[in-house]
């Protein structure tokens, strides 16, 4: 954390364990700035499934590429979190389209349901009060923002 901005932030490398190294570091900063537990709660799972879809989706399951973490308060209270890649990124449309379509509950006797892409994105987008994708020069990047009062 840059203790003369208040903003955390942190390059890593892509990996199935990932996920879990960016939590370890980045709840100790949320739990720092007096958010309710159950918004770092809720945020925790959100950071876990887009670090996981920049391991699956930006860089096909590759480990060693690098991303970052960003987050940070903003003036109007609320928490924003940036996880930024540098691999393949999503068209313009795909989030639109993933976030239009329902949520599939896993039924235990009906294996496709088990499986079905975007319900990680379905639950960042019910624990987000914003979520926002944007490419620029190879750099892609996932903004989430969650109101902290």
């Amino acid at each position: 954390m840059d203790v003369s901005t208040g903003t955390f932030h942190k390059q890593y490398l892509s990996s199935l364990e990932a996920s879990r190294e960016v939590a370890e570091d980045i709840v100790p900063y949320w739990n720092s700035l007096g958010l309710n537990e159950s918004i770092v709660g809720q945020m925790e799972l959100c950071l876990v499934e887009v670090v996981n879809n920049v391991f699956e989706h930006a860089y096909g399951n590759r480990e060693g590429d690098k991303f970052e973490a960003t987050s940070y308060m903003s003036s109007a209270n609320v928490l924003i979190v940036e996880i930024s890649d540098f691999g393949q990124s999503m068209s313009d449309d795909l989030l639109e389209d993933l976030l239009s379509t329902d949520f599939v509950e896993p039924i235990a006797d009906d294996p496709e349901t088990w499986l079905q892409s975007r319900r990680g994105l379905k639950i960042i987008q019910q624990l987000s009060d914003k979520l926002e994708y944007f490419s620029h020069q190879n750099r892609n990047t996932l903004r989430l923002q969650r109101s902290a009062s």
